[in-house]
């Protein structure tokens, strides 16, 4: 794969070098050449590198897409059917994350239909 280094990185960006830098971009492990060319756009061409960043979301948009077309039917309706069965089954006091958690006892049980641990059936802390 070719790369571009920062001391090669041209002031106006042609498609073909922003190939070449989408690409260093979305390797796994990053090249510290990658890091050095992030840290100079970030504080000197920030536009250009919105673009490259951009340009690395399409492509990880596609490469789940094409993932997902390639799934059977039955692949698909399996985890439809496992997605349901771990909603239906879910512990509502297992540790799941935080995003869209409950922040206040009345919104636990407004979601859960319990009060959180260490409430009573009147929603009073013990």
């Amino acid at each position: 794969m070719k790369r571009i280094t920062l001391a090669e990185l041209p002031k106006v960006i042609t498609s073909a070098e922003l190939d070449i830098l989408v690409d260093m971009a979305m390797e796994h492990p990053q090249a510290t050449e990658w890091h050095d060319i992030y840290d100079y756009l970030i504080d000197h061409d920030y536009p250009t590198l919105r673009m490259i960043l951009d340009e690395v979301q399409k492509r990880k948009k596609a490469i789940e897409q094409a993932k997902e077309d390639l799934k059977s039917p039955e692949q698909k309706a399996k985890e439809e059917r496992e997605w349901k069965e771990f909603v239906k089954n879910a512990d509502p006091h297992k540790f799941y994350g935080n995003m869209g958690e409950p922040t206040t006892p009345q919104e636990y049980k407004d979601r859960y239909g319990v009060w959180p641990p260490g409430y009573d059936k009147e929603g009073n802390k013990t």
